[in-house]
Parts: C-alpha cells; sequence; structure tokens
C-alpha cells in the first residue's frame, strides 16, 4: 500500500483580519479555496506547465466545490482580479487561475519548496525502510532455506547414528556466525559430514562414559 503523504499546510497571517474582502464571505471563501486548490509545485497537464500558485479550474467546477452559485463566482472572482490578488486567463475549456503574492499569507513557492523537501525526504525514509525490511526478510528466509538443507543432509545418516547424535549435531552447527553471516558448518575449510558425524559419536561417547572412582585403600 502506498504511504499517504501530508499535502501541507498554508499560513495565513492575523494580518488577513483587516483584509478588505475578510468581510466579504463569498470572495474570501473563494480566496482561501483558491490558495489551498493552488499548485505547490510545478507540474504539467495537458501540455501546460502549471507553476506554484497556479491552479487549471473553471466557474462551474468552483461552484460545485464550494456551492455556490455560478453568479456569484463570477462575480468573486472579478473582484479579486480588480483588486490585484489573481489573474485569470481562460479559454474554452478550462480557466487557468494565478495567486499573486500578497502580505496576507505566506510565500507558496517558499512554503512549497520546504514542502517538497520534506515529502521527499519521507519517501526516501519509507523506501529506505523498506529495502532494509525486504533485505531482513530474504536473509532470515535465506538462512531458514540453508538450515532445512543441511538438516536433510544429515538426517540422511539415521540409518547409522542414532537421533539424539544427529540432533546435537545439528544444533552445534547451525549457528549463525554474525560475522561472515555464514551458518557454523559453512564456515569450516573442510567438511566431510559422514567423518565429522563419526567424531561427534566418537566425542560424545567419550564425554558420556564416566570416571573411574578411586577409593583410599
Amino acid at each position: 500500500m502506498k504511504e499517504h503523504l501530508d499535502k501541507g499546510f498554508l499560513k495565513l497571517k492575523r494580518d488577513i483580519l483587516d483584509w478588505e474582502w475578510y468581510q466579504d464571505s463569498n470572495t474570501s471563501r473563494v480566496m482561501i479555496h483558491l490558495l489551498l486548490k493552488s499548485n505547490y509545485m510545478e507540474k504539467k497537464w495537458q501540455g501546460h506547465i502549471i507553476n506554484p500558485g497556479q491552479l487549471i479550474t473553471s466557474i462551474s467546477n468552483l461552484s460545485k466545490e464550494l456551492k455556490l452559485s455560478e453568479s456569484v463566482i463570477r462575480t468573486s472572482l472579478e473582484k479579486l482580479k480588480k483588486t490585484g490578488y489573481i489573474i485569470s486567463q481562460s479559454t474554452n475549456k478550462f480557466t487557468m487561475i494565478t495567486i499573486k503574492q500578497s502580505d496576507l499569507y505566506s510565500d507558496i513557492s517558499t512554503i512549497n519548496h520546504k514542502q517538497v523537501e520534506d515529502e521527499n525526504a519521507i519517501q526516501k525514509h519509507s523506501n529506505d525502510y523498506q529495502s532494509t525490511t525486504t533485505k531482513k526478510v530474504n536473509k532470515e528466509k535465506e538462512i531458514i532455506e540453508r538450515r532445512d538443507l543441511f538438516q536433510k543432509q544429515i538426517f540422511a545418516y539415521q540409518n547409522i547414528f542414532s537421533k539424539e547424535i544427529l540432533k546435537s549435531f545439528y544444533n552445534y552447527w547451525i549457528e549463525e556466525n554474525k560475522e561472515t553471516g555464514g551458518l557454523k558448518f559453512e564456515d569450516e575449510k573442510y567438511w566431510n559430514l559422514e567423518t565429522r558425524l563419526s567424531n561427534w559419536k566418537s566425542y560424545n561417547s567419550k564425554s558420556s562414559e564416566k570416571k573411574p572412582i578411586i577409593k583410599n585403600r
């Protein structure tokens, strides 16, 4: 599942309370909506480059999004254009709106440059974590497969050696070497399984023998 990335934020200054259109509920609502909908990074759309602070929309789309009539949207946009807050370029298919910088809100390009860096950092962290996790899982799976193969090779001698001998031999030699990443038996330069098993049996037999008790005469 693709990790959700935060779409960022917009800094509005308290001075907006004194903004000339703040008391005009429709116009202020349209303006804030345009700020929130505007691009935060450069994008291409159907052959057009949309820069930060710009958006492609239409009167009908804004009307649906804000639940305001098209005439109200058109009037609010005209107010914002005449007072220099936006620039509007219309075609028969869409309208491109460019938001001009204002002291009422922070520079869109500055905020979004930081946001893009943050999103890239988040994505990189996610990719690195996923890559590390995948490598770890693959390594563990590989070790299990190598141990299973080694176990099959050992227990092929169960008609010669007891299960206790084979089991203790297996448990001893499958320990992982943290430095090399290999299993204990894999780090041995010379390895002959049957010879090793015979030596293991002999060693364990001697270890299990009880030493004679010397009594004082």
